[in-house]
């Protein structure tokens, strides 16, 4: 710090010594001016280098990657469109006493960020897919229209 202090009174010095001897008459606002930007530098000068030595991080370097959230945004929208719908298809099932095992769907969003369905798949055990598999394929068909593949299997 007393490096700083020491280069700005010295820089004072310079510059009123400078103003007592300088030709004011015919060029005192470019003699101002210079003397205003020799006072500002040497400052400015002696602060950055009394703060140099302190590690401040490097503004100028720093970092600017670009962090690109768009899959995992399609893929958490997917993943709850998915939900959704599975909800839907077992409270609709559920009504008719047919519950499968476990459903399937299909979700893709294109780039222009659509979103379908290209497949419902239904899981049943071996009982109930004799029983409701092909009720329940004709119920998810009403629901999801004839565009979306729906099938029933049975689970391994």
């Amino acid at each position: 710090m007393n490096e700083v202090l020491f280069s700005v009174c010295a820089a004072s010095m310079l510059t009123a010594i400078y103003r007592y001897f300088a030709p004011t008459d015919k060029f005192a606002a470019q003699v101002k001016l210079l003397l205003a930007c020799f006072f500002v530098l040497t400052v400015i000068g002696a602060v950055s280098g009394a703060y140099d030595r302190l590690d401040l991080p490097d503004i100028a370097q720093a970092d600017g990657a670009y962090n690109d959230y768009t899959v995992q945004i399609k893929s958490m929208t997917a993943r709850e469109t998915a939900e959704n719908l599975r909800k839907t298809i077992r409270e609709r099932l559920a009504e008719k006493d047919i519950r499968p095992e476990k459903i399937y769907i299909d979700v893709n969003i294109s780039d222009t960020d659509c979103i379908s369905i290209s497949e419902v798949r239904l899981v049943f055990t071996a009982d109930e897919y004799d029983a409701n598999a092909k009720r329940a394929v004709v119920l998810v068909r009403r629901m999801t229209g004839t565009d979306v593949a729906v099938t029933a299997e049975k689970s391994r």
